[in-house]
């Protein structure tokens, strides 16, 4: 395996100057009567795949494909164990060098393997139908025409993967999970066509997550096992409802959030954290219909958003609060007293992992544009929050902490947008006033203190700030809006050349103009 890695630098290193090297060896040894060759020479092109070009790695593909399929049924565990990892890093960096006509042939030939092989050879095979579906990630094409290659053989695949779920060895070699996976990309991945079979498939995942609480637990094992396939069952229960439309879901939501309620009463970080994600795909769909759920998820809401041990979690229910907000907006506002306290906790929680703290920020923004003029009696408080967070800084010679001072500002950024939008659709946009100032401020900082800003994420943000703030309060801050730091954030924001950014810069130029003609 050594020798493989080494071989796999190399090739990253020098990239086409490797293929004519290996090659040779790969052809000579592949076919041998010694399995011992075969595996090497299937292992020496495995480890070519990655740095050489398309063109120049892409005819050996083409010609490699029909031999290791045939290599896939060898009599040797371990040439096919290998056979399967090197279709798999095929279908991941060089799919488009595979044949057409031999697309058939390669996910039947993959999918065969999946119930009688050792759990080793059927985790590559998981491994191969996960990259090969993702292969077509963002196929307009099939939003076009309705299909892709993979939707005749959705049903099927699907059908054997949730049979490798129950093997009895599924524990061994991560086969369960791989074979998780390969569905929860295969399903992200379906053409519009494939939504009946879909449709079918999500009553049976929620029956099992509903079965899963049955299952015994002898040992701790046991225990983490049933937990796992929870979590991974949560998490297909997301991909499919992301495809889905409010009409399509609604008549098992009912089944699903009882579900996902249940899960959370488990004490597991990972199950919460995919339970919660998964709530948040149901939000979104259902939009105003999910206030019926509200009064009993609460409870669990505000154990995730205290999560601070488990931050991944705590960072997963925050953003379940922007979600619920933007779905349910003004019916949120029972819930916010304690929502904001327990985000105030968080940010005042020094022991909090500080990536959480962003996406905090920017959920003040959430919450007060899903309930406008009430939002008033937390204005103060994550206000100063906010101004708090603005002055953090970062040293010249630490790019990881000047990255995420980057991430903070987007946060303050998008909390400060939220709270005016809120506040003007709530009539009560006087209420910012005392605090223009210290906005303006920051503004200005950002555009004399700006570092590694290469995506312009925080430019962006800070000029549709402008424009919000220009819009919303006119005349009244004219003398602000007129500073030379302004116009420059404006300019730079033009200059970007980025459709959007661009777009939003000229809006906001229009409104600041417009404001200092008043």
């Amino acid at each position: 395996m050594s020798g493989a890695t080494c071989l796999t630098l190399v090739a990253n290193t020098v990239e086409d100057a490797v293929v004519p090297v290996i090659m040779p060896f790969v052809q000579q040894n592949i076919q041998s009567d010694n399995w011992r060759n075969r595996e090497a020479a299937t292992m020496a092109f495995s480890s070519i795949l990655e740095g050489p070009s398309g063109d120049v790695i892409g005819p050996f593909v083409n010609q490699a494909i029909p031999v290791l399929l045939n290599a896939l049924s060898d009599q040797n565990d371990l040439v096919k164990d290998t056979t399967a990892w090197t279709l798999g890093r095929i279908c991941d960096l060089h799919v488009r060098a595979i044949p057409e006509d031999t697309f058939p042939t390669l996910v039947n030939g993959l999918a065969a393997k999946l119930l009688t092989e050792t759990p080793r050879v059927s985790s590559q095979a998981c491994f191969g139908i996960h990259n090969l579906a993702a292969a077509f990630q963002n196929d307009s094409a099939a939003q076009q025409s309705g299909t892709n290659a993979l939707s005749n053989y959705m049903a099927t695949l699907l059908q054997t993967l949730l049979q490798v779920v129950d093997r009895e060895d599924a524990t061994e070699s991560n086969l369960r999970i791989g074979a998780f996976e390969a569905i929860s990309v295969l399903i992200q991945n379906a053409a519009p066509d494939c939504l009946p079979v879909l449709m079918q498939l999500l009553p049976a995942i929620v029956d099992r997550l509903a079965q899963s609480f049955s299952m015994p637990t002898l040992t701790n094992e046991d225990k983490e096992q049933k937990e796992g396939v929870q979590g991974l069952l949560c998490g297909l229960i997301q991909v499919i409802a992301i495809k889905t439309t409010k009409e399509e879901i609604a008549p098992f939501c009912d089944g699903i959030m009882t579900n996902f309620l249940q899960v959370l009463q488990t004490k597991n970080a990972t199950c919460h954290e995919e339970a919660l994600s998964a709530t948040s795909a149901i939000a979104t769909i259902l939009e105003g219909d999910f206030l019926k759920y509200m009064a009993a998820l609460q409870p669990f809401l505000m154990a995730g958003l205290r999560n601070f041990e488990a931050y991944q979690v705590c960072t997963v229910a925050v953003g379940l609060v922007g979600d619920i907000s933007r779905a349910i907006e003004g019916k949120l506002q029972p819930f916010c007293d304690e929502i904001m306290s327990a985000l105030i906790e968080a940010l005042q929680n020094a022991a909090l992992h500080r990536s959480v703290k962003p996406p905090v920020l920017s959920c003040f923004g959430d919450i007060a544009m899903a309930i406008g003029a009430a939002y008033e009696p937390y204005l103060q408080l994550s206000l100063m929050m906010l101004l708090q967070a603005a002055q953090t800084r970062a040293p010249e010679d630490d790019e990881e902490l000047i990255d995420y001072v980057n991430v903070l500002r987007e946060g303050i950024l998008e909390g400060y947008t939220g709270i005016i939008q809120g506040l003007k659709d709530g009539q009560r946009i006087e209420l910012i006033v005392p605090y223009v100032e210290a906005i303006m401020g920051f503004l200005e900082m950002l555009a004399g203190d700006r570092k590694n800003d290469y995506d312009n994420e925080v430019l962006s943000k800070a000029v549709g700030l402008i424009g919000d703030i220009a819009s919303s309060l006119g005349a009244t801050i004219k003398n602000q809006i007129g500073q030379p730091y302004v116009m420059q954030l404006l300019k730079e924001g033009h200059d970007t050349q980025d459709a959007t950014i661009m777009e939003t810069s000229n809006w906001a130029i229009s409104v600041v103009q417009q404001v200092l003609t008043m």
